[in-house]
């Protein structure tokens, strides 16, 4: 009688464990992609996930936007206009499907403002085992191979409305040119899923007169790009 109860009292345990581990599984599943608040019903917002690093690693960083535009690595096309910036398409070179493995996805333009600001906008984006190659190849190896050196790097906060996101900034120099570097990873995936896709995206700016006003330039072309930060917690 007595090896009968330990027995039961061995199952009540393994099952009363296992009832734990489930709940907090299904604690930590991700939860519904955030609703935008639309200032009118007649602009369509899509919402995105953003972070500074990625592949399978979430960090503190990882924010949820909300943007006009269709940022998917199907259906995105550049902008003409974005904002107070207006865009000229830039050509790519052949290394880019060397670094990144031919890409699902790349495109880039240069985009100047009213103000006389200019800014070179470039997205990369690949499914399933590629995605890999867009976070080892990131400004801060790719500008020292062409002669560059990296003064500074890290991870900043930019401001949008009561909200904040964060990207990378690196503040780069070659003989008398100056450059900032914002970078940045996007899935419209909320799981974040290599399968469903995901995009590197990069803004590059030559400082022209102080590297303040180039990192305002930078600020103002993120907050035509996303301009509304939806409060959204994965955990």
């Amino acid at each position: 009688m007595k090896q009968i109860s330990l027995r039961y009292i061995f199952l009540f345990t393994i099952l009363f464990l296992v009832g734990i581990a489930v709940v907090f599984i299904a604690v930590r599943e991700t939860p519904a992609p955030p609703v935008p608040v639309r200032s009118g019903d007649v602009v369509r917002l899509n919402t995105y996930l953003i972070d500074v690093a990625g592949w399978y690693e979430i960090t503190p960083n990882e924010s949820a936007v909300a943007t006009p535009l269709d940022l998917t690595i199907d259906g995105l096309k550049m902008p003409d206009k974005l904002g107070r910036w207006t865009s000229t398409p830039y050509p790519l070179g052949s290394e880019v499907d060397q670094w990144f493995e031919n890409p699902d996805l790349a495109l880039s333009s240069i985009y100047r403002d009213d103000r006389d600001h200019q800014l070179w906008f470039s997205v990369f984006g690949s499914r399933s085992r590629k995605s890999y190659f867009l976070f080892e190849h990131t400004p801060i190896t790719s500008y020292p191979a062409a002669g560059w050196t990296v003064i500074e790097n890290g991870v900043v906060p930019i401001s949008i409305g009561d909200q904040s996101i964060r990207v990378q900034k690196t503040t780069l120099s070659k003989d008398k040119e100056r450059r900032l570097a914002f970078y940045w990873y996007l899935w419209s995936d909320f799981n974040r899923d290599p399968e469903q896709g995901v995009m590197t995206m990069r803004l590059h700016i030559p400082v022209i007169t102080t590297d303040q006003d180039a990192f305002d330039a930078g600020v103002d072309f993120l907050r035509a790009l996303f301009p509304q930060v939806v409060v959204w917690r994965r955990f």
